[in-house]
């Protein structure tokens, strides 16, 4: 067959999905319930199980009454089959877990990041090391790693090459991680996976089509369309920092940073409130905190940032026409922007698009690179490696079964 998978194969893998798909979603599960449920035959269903068994995927976990008194042996997705390491890198911080393939977060830490990033692969691989050891797992444990960076990822090349706020970072780091850690890694753009978060674990969760807009050290979007993350032909979609929607005097700074990030970004506040005349502050919270208590200048810059992000959403949204737009990011969430977000909003369209708060917080990006990281290991070790000139529609009518 010069190394093609035949039809028998590859129905077989399909089958195998279905069966682990109805173990991990509806276990504890028997072998016959799999059978009624997935339309598969007995002898089938039990064929695979006992594969899943032998490998270490499933697990016995008890039994059921059966018809005529007997019982049935009962199943469910051992979590200790393996682990994913996730992490969510920002302008200063770097989060990092450790999940078991169940999709629990059992181990999580928050560090600075060093040296704006340059050292990302070191602290990563070592940030990891230490949660899995604290767990007593061993390393060959490691099934996949996916990580969160501020920039454009190609995610043909598996290179960072646009990130201007963390321009140490280097744009080998996927390559570099994979050689040092020995499993696979996936670099995906932070805002984008905390979209993914929000699509399987937040606000997204009904919603099809719709955007999420983090404001923190910068500004992004992630874009949700037909319940699939939008990436564009370079990767580079949402990177709405560029967006010519403000009439800002176009400085050099545009270029590197964007016009719209130079007035809706955490950046931002800090240089407006200071061309107001303000006194120094600590940070951003502290410009959140005067404008709560009638500082003025506080209360205009806030106004300010907040139309800036309006006019991106109102842009957006005349062309995608999103059910839903997410504000989140380390300042996006908090109520007294979106407030007036949505005021500026209303301002702009006729019809403006509901606008809600991120659901997961700072834990988006983390949770996105969970559902990612599982996607990567379910899609390498149970979905089937399709010949050429099978069509990839036959993978998703057997998904459907499953439904």
């Amino acid at each position: 067959m010069g190394g093609v998978l035949s039809t028998s194969a590859v129905g077989r893998q399909l089958h195998g999905q279905v069966v682990m798909d109805y173990i991990v979603r509806h276990g504890p599960i028997s072998r016959a319930q799999v059978a009624k449920l997935s339309g598969l035959s007995k002898q089938t269903v039990s064929e695979l199980v006992s594969m899943l068994e032998d490998r270490g995927w499933v697990r016995e976990v008890g039994s059921v009454q059966g018809k005529l008194g007997r019982t049935a042996v009962t199943y469910e997705l051992n979590p200790e089959a393996g682990y994913v390491g996730v992490a969510d890198m920002g302008g200063t911080r770097l989060k990092l877990g450790i999940a078991d393939v169940s999709g629990v977060l059992i181990e999580e830490t928050r560090v600075p990041l060093k040296e704006g990033g340059a050292r990302a692969a070191e602290q990563l691989s070592l940030g990891l090391g230490e949660l899995l050891e604290k767990r007593g797992i061993e390393r060959g444990k490691l099934l996949q790693v996916v990580v969160g960076v501020p920039g454009v990822v190609d995610r043909k090349t598996g290179t960072v090459h646009h990130s201007p706020n963390l321009p140490a970072l280097p744009g080998d780091l996927e390559a570099t991680l994979r050689g040092v850690l020995g499993v696979p890694v996936l670099l995906e753009n932070e805002v984008n996976l905390a979209a993914v978060g929000e699509l399987s674990q937040g606000c997204g969760q009904n919603h099809e089509s719709f955007i999420f807009v983090a404001v923190g050290t910068g500004i992004g979007m992630g874009v949700i369309l037909d319940g699939r993350l939008w990436r564009g032909a370079r990767g580079a979609a949402g990177e709405i920092g560029y967006m010519p929607v403000v009439s800002e005097d176009l400085g050099p700074e545009i270029k590197q940073h964007g016009a719209l990030e130079t007035v809706a970004s955490g950046q931002a506040i800090l240089r407006l409130y200071s061309e107001t005349g303000g006194s120094p502050v600590e940070g951003v919270p502290e410009i959140f905190e005067r404008a709560a208590s009638g500082d003025a200048g506080a209360q205009k810059v806030i106004d300010k940032v907040a139309q800036g992000c309006a006019t991106a959403i109102a842009a957006t949204a005349t062309v995608i026409d999103p059910e839903l737009c997410i504000l989140g990011g380390g300042i996006g969430g908090r109520p007294e922007l979106l407030e007036r977000v949505r005021y500026w909003l209303a301002q702009l369209m006729d019809c403006p698009v509901p606008i809600e708060a991120c659901l997961l917080g700072k834990r988006a990006g983390l949770l996105g690179a969970l559902a990612v990281a599982l996607d990567e290991v379910n899609g390498r070790h149970f979905s089937p490696q399709l010949p050429k000139g099978v069509q990839e529609a036959e993978v998703y009518v057997n998904r459907a079964s499953a439904s």
